[in-house]
């Protein structure tokens, strides 16, 4: 009877810590216990969900039917940190802006933002090629533009490389060391570079890959592909992240860098159940997780407005 008027709806709930309104104020949930008790709410942060879902919980009031509308997980909580040896420390040289240990815009006087650049390598299917497009969007969205061809051409070389890998293609894993190698190079002898390896690979090697290549700053699976710029503050503050951990994929808030303007790569589905005995995709793309129909047609109303002709669904699975 509480929420009748708002038809049900509680708002976002916490446990740990408090939540944040969108006036920036800090908010207590007991204001809840009367509609939904904390033991309520801990045995529901407790399961694993995703929007749309229905949990049925219990608490001292009784049995209460619960439905996901929305998740926010705090990714760099399930990245695992490597912090850097003070050796590594030293040699590392500070990079004013996002790679140099600040998220901000702050800077002392006289000090001048750095143009830094990015290149992401893509290999693999189209699903790879849309999460690039993603991570794209949120590297730009921090201020870091792509490294032009002419530069490049010039002997340019980017501040932020990422390699987004398959597993699925011939030698996959070698390719991906051999294409760390000129990179790695570049930062033992003192160069300002940042080495992201995302993807399948990433996913399926982990740990291992910065125990065999050790000048990568950040393995993550292509279940954080959303949340690049969340991992890379942790980059900035000098440790190797590893990003693995099973994830709810979080709808982007920010826009893919489209490579074309007249077709248009769409997320339906992530993931898949059928775990096929040839197939390492349940491996590493995790279980399946549809995207919410409503985002998925919105997504495709502002192609459409925007102008573009061919839209491709993708997913492991779409019947």
């Amino acid at each position: 009877a509480e929420t009748r008027a708002e038809g049900g709806e509680i708002g976002w709930v916490n446990i740990d810590q408090p939540i944040i309104a969108s006036s920036g104020e800090s908010v207590s949930s007991e204001h809840l216990d009367g509609v939904l008790p904390e033991e309520a709410r801990k045995e529901v942060l407790s399961m694993s969900t995703k929007p749309g879902d229905v949990v049925m919980v219990s608490s001292s009031r009784g049995y209460h039917l619960v439905q996901i509308v929305d998740v926010m997980v705090n990714v760099r909580k399930a990245a695992k940190l490597r912090p850097l040896s003070d050796k590594k420390k030293a040699k590392a040289k500070k990079l004013p802006g996002i790679l140099g240990g600040a998220l901000s815009d702050e800077f002392s006087a006289g000090e001048e933002k750095k143009d830094l650049t990015y290149k992401v390598e893509t290999m693999g299917c189209q699903m790879n090629m849309a999460d690039s497009e993603r991570m794209e969007g949120q590297l730009q969205s921090l201020g870091i533009r792509p490294l032009g061809e002419e530069e490049e051409k010039g002997g340019a070389h980017p501040d932020l490389i990422v390699l987004n890998t398959c597993s699925i293609r011939d030698r996959a894993e070698q390719k991906v060391y051999s294409y760390i190698g000129p990179h790695a190079k570049r930062k033992r002898a003192g160069e300002d570079v940042t080495i992201v390896v995302a993807g399948c690979v990433a996913q399926q090697e982990g740990e291992a890959l910065l125990r065999r290549a050790p000048e990568v700053d950040l393995v993550m699976g292509p279940q954080y592909a959303n949340r690049i710029g969340d991992l890379l503050e942790d980059v900035s503050n000098g440790n190797q992240v590893v990003a693995t951990e099973a994830s709810h994929i979080m709808e982007d808030s920010t826009k893919p860098r489209r490579q074309s303007s007249v077709a248009a790569w769409v997320n339906v589905i992530y993931g898949c159940n059928e775990r096929c005995t040839y197939c390492i995709v349940p491996t590493t793309r995790g279980v399946e997780q549809s995207r919410p129909v409503e985002s998925i047609v919105q997504e495709v109303k502002e192609l459409v407005a925007q102008g573009y002709k061919e839209v491709t669904l993708l997913g492991q699975n779409i019947e």
